[in-house]
């Protein structure tokens, strides 16, 4: 990556810090929010008390974790279950697996935006099809959208441009990512930042399958009924 690259706000470098407990964490930022992945040994824990301010959201993309969100606890299993946790809300999670799990965490807090937590805490898949030739599973909140996409090779998500903020992490393979004209080839855990309005593209074009996650805020393909009825009123 060349020091042009890492300096862009598109495509930060991340700061990666090591603790004594077992727990690493790369951290990619842009402005209000951080998007961190954390490589949590077996037998190591992480914990956000109440005091925190920031909404988080997280899913495990390896492994397993035992996450508890205010008193709801549940066993997140790799790609299929997430937590969404306001501000105020007590959040911990212990690797009770043999081996190290990863947890990608979202980290956000904007002025005027509020993080309403759904019922229980916890999201599973909402839907699964296919989506410009590219295999999508979808996880929706209120003011969230997740998107998991299979992006085969020789696959491309065209140049685009729309109102919702973008981010993506590349989950397994290789593709390659352009924001505002600026191209970088991303590999697992690397993150892009795309504001409103920015335009932005993927391609794979390589012969294996390359897999990401992409997150919208807020929502950009399923809207919650209480986004539609304000937008119906304007």
């Amino acid at each position: 990556m060349s020091a042009e690259v890492r300096e862009h706000p598109y495509f930060p470098a991340p700061g990666v810090t090591r603790h004594d407990d077992g727990v690493r964490i790369e951290s990619y930022r842009r402005e209000d929010t951080e998007v961190r992945l954390l490589y949590i040994a077996p037998g190591a824990a992480v914990r956000s008390d109440e005091s925190r301010q920031e909404a988080h959201v997280g899913m495990v993309i390896r492994g397993e974790l035992s996450a508890t969100v205010g008193d709801v606890t549940r066993l997140m299993k790799p790609e299929h279950d997430v937590y969404v946790a306001p501000p105020g809300i007590e959040l911990s999670a212990v690797n009770t697996d043999s081996a190290e799990s990863i947890l990608l965490e979202i980290r956000r807090r904007k002025a005027g935006e509020s993080y309403p937590a759904p019922s229980g805490y916890f999201l599973e898949p909402l839907e699964s099809r296919k989506f410009v030739k590219m295999d999508v599973t979808f996880f929706l909140a209120d003011w969230i959208e997740l998107m998991i996409a299979d992006i085969p090779g020789g696959g491309e998500m065209p140049y685009h441009k729309h109102s919702h903020e973008q981010i993506g992490t590349c989950l397994d393979g290789r593709y390659e990512m352009t924001v505002e004209g600026s191209r970088h080839e991303l590999q697992f855990g690397a993150t892009y930042f795309c504001g409103s309005q920015e335009g932005h593209g993927a391609a794979n074009p390589n012969e294996g399958l390359a897999r990401s996650l992409n997150i919208f805020i807020p929502p950009r393909y399923h809207r919650v009924p209480q986004q539609e009825a304000e937008q119906e009123s304007r």
